[in-house]
């Protein structure tokens, strides 16, 4: 049963009606696009997981989408909690396109994609950090 929804961050709203309200000449415009391009991917990859999590049964799980907690004084965000009588699933999904080897010496996830190499952070130690909390 999904208890919490998850909606259109408020971040690709505000990116939208920016993106719709700057000239397409403005020197700032293209960096817009992108931006809101990635967030547009990495919510589209976050709402893909709804399908491979639609056949569980209802009464044994619970799912809950962009979960914000506090532990002490520090916020932290999962992009999925899987609850069951048995065990906690913390899902994080990456929509990223491309070559996507972890590094697990230097902790770190490389994508290259067209001849480019960037390095993002390394999702298993968001995860751990996760745990932690």
């Amino acid at each position: 049963m999904i208890v919490k929804e998850r909606k259109v961050p408020l971040s690709i709203l505000k990116l939208q009606a920016l993106a719709r309200r700057t000239h397409p000449d403005h020197p700032k415009f293209q960096l817009i696009k992108e931006n809101l391009a990635k967030s547009l991917a990495g919510y589209k990859g976050e709402a893909a997981i709804d399908y491979p999590l639609s056949p569980l049964p209802e009464k044994n799980y619970l799912i809950l989408h962009d979960m914000r907690l506090q532990n002490k004084q520090h916020y932290f965000q999962m992009d999925t909690l899987l609850l069951s009588q048995s065990y906690l699933l913390i899902l994080e999904v990456k929509n990223m396109s491309g070559t996507l080897p972890f590094d697990n010496k230097f902790k770190q996830l490389i994508r290259t994609l067209d001849g480019k190499q960037e390095s993002y952070p390394y999702p298993l130690v968001q995860i751990q950090q996760h745990e932690d909390h």
